[in-house]
């Protein structure tokens, strides 16, 4: 800090693409949500929802834990004198964008280099908001392919803040405990040094996991977390749980207090969590434990949904049946494929960067992905909302925790002189242009049409 600059200042002047790629993110997602006016997307729905809410209601919703975050902001927005609910949708949504591409980029500026420039973060991260799905001339940008940015969700963006919050405080928290002097050299991606848990079984129950504004914060983002959309935690809880497992067994259980101390700030969200699957689902909840059954589980849930006028939820593999191993290997490789159509730039950043800048942040990302796309190949609605595709909002959380993930994995070989940074900037740019122009494509095809499907 040179002279007598203040800090603020000192911050505005390294930071400043980065503020005004904050700004410029807002203005694009509350130009957006506004135009959905004209057209048919999830904020009709959400917004009646939103405009009917007392203030009992809200305290109510808070409460019970109902997926009502997005409403609230929104009815408090029209609250305050804001007298058109579409103004209020777009600023509430744009507000919650802005917040998680800032979040993300505050996280890598503290971990990255100072040698890299500030301004190379700033712009290489908002790509990672505005990359589509890789598609063909003549192919649809959304349906039939899975996507990093949907614009037509409310609540899949307002999730998107506590979604980083808690992936990256998880892995700080996780970066901290594993170094023995306290202490990592790389808090987001824990990437160096070896595998080591200082102390044993009994030293990690006195070892404190939380910093005391973690201890306040982690639960609540949690909690907020499911509040305004339950998608992340479905996938991020057992993704956690494995990721730790690993450890466990690597450390003979040494490990297990943590996982313990860790597991209770969880606790209030997964409870939470428990409460809306049974209250979207009911007793229309079926499992299909071999292809020759998972017909009649489906029917059975189905049958049940029109009888309690509720959803029902059915577990089976990809499809209710599948004529033999062939088919289902066909199967399994046309799910496969699906995923490059997002995940192209993000995979393979990761698979080709070295095994040093990997890290936890990358094996927690990937674990993320893995889980959200077999929760969505494994669950499937029926009955009323069979055709809604809610659990596949999950998986889409997952891919857009994984680019911002790889974007700064990708920021950091930028400079690297080994051959696995050249291909990974080479190879990498290309598919992170290819991305960028589709999402771009898309983007503006909403806002020439007022449609999300096309």
């Amino acid at each position: 800090m040179s002279g007598g600059e203040t800090p603020v200042r000192s911050f505005l002047r390294r930071n400043v693409l980065a503020l005004l790629s904050t700004a410029l993110l807002f203005a694009l997602t509350y130009r957006v949500v506004f135009n959905f006016r004209l057209g048919t997307s999830d904020y009709h729905d959400h917004l009646v929802w939103a405009t009917l809410m007392s203030g009992r209601d809200m305290i109510a919703a808070l409460r019970s834990g109902q997926e009502r975050l997005w409403h609230i902001c929104v009815q408090l927005t029209l609250m305050l004198g804001v007298d058109n609910m579409w103004t209020a949708a777009g600023l509430v949504t744009a507000a919650a964008n802005a917040a998680a591409y800032l979040l993300v980029f505050l996280c890598w500026d503290r971990t990255l280099p100072r040698a890299l420039p500030r301004w190379l973060l700033a712009a290489l991260m908002l790509a990672a908001f505005l990359a589509g799905s890789l598609t063909l001339p003549g192919h649809s940008f959304y349906l039939g392919r899975d996507t990093v940015n949907t614009w037509h969700n409310p609540t899949n963006i307002m999730v998107r803040p506590f979604a980083a919050a808690i992936f990256y405080m998880t892995v700080r928290i996780y970066a901290r405990r594993r170094d023995r002097r306290g202490l990592s050299p790389d808090p987001v991606g824990a990437g160096s040094g070896g595998f080591v848990f200082s102390g044993g079984f009994w030293h990690q129950f006195r070892e404190p996991v939380f910093t005391g504004w973690e201890l306040v914060l982690y639960p609540l983002c949690l909690y907020l977390s499911v509040c305004a959309k339950p998608s992340f935690l479905q996938f991020f809880a057992p993704a956690i749980f494995l990721f730790l497992l690993v450890d466990v067994f690597r450390t003979r259980g040494m490990l297990l207090p943590f996982c313990f101390k860790l597991a209770l700030a969880f606790l209030p969200a997964a409870v939470i969590l428990l409460l809306q699957t049974f209250r979207l689902f009911g007793g229309g909840i079926r499992l299909a434990a071999a292809a020759a059954d998972t017909a009649a589980a489906g029917s059975a849930a189905s049958a049940a949904a029109a009888a309690t006028g509720r959803a029902g939820l059915v577990f089976y593999f990809i499809a209710p049946s599948f004529s033999g191993v062939g088919d289902l290997l066909a199967q399994l490789a046309k799910s496969l494929v699906r995923m490059v159509y997002p995940c192209a730039f993000p995979l393979f950043v990761l698979f080709a960067a070295p095994p040093r800048l990997r890290g936890a942040s990358a094996r927690l990302s990937f674990l993320c992905l893995a889980v959200g796309r077999l929760e969505l190949m494994c669950l499937h609605e029926t009955g009323a909302r069979a055709g809604h595709g809610n659990l596949a909002w999950g998986y889409y959380l997952s891919i857009w925790l994984l680019w911002t993930v790889a974007m700064g994995k990708f920021i950091q070989l930028l400079r690297d002189k080994t051959r696995a940074g050249a291909l990974v900037r080479w190879g990498g740019g290309a598919l992170l242009a290819w991305h960028l122009v589709c999402g771009v494509c898309y983007l503006v095809r909403i806002l020439q049409t007022a449609q999300y499907t096309f």
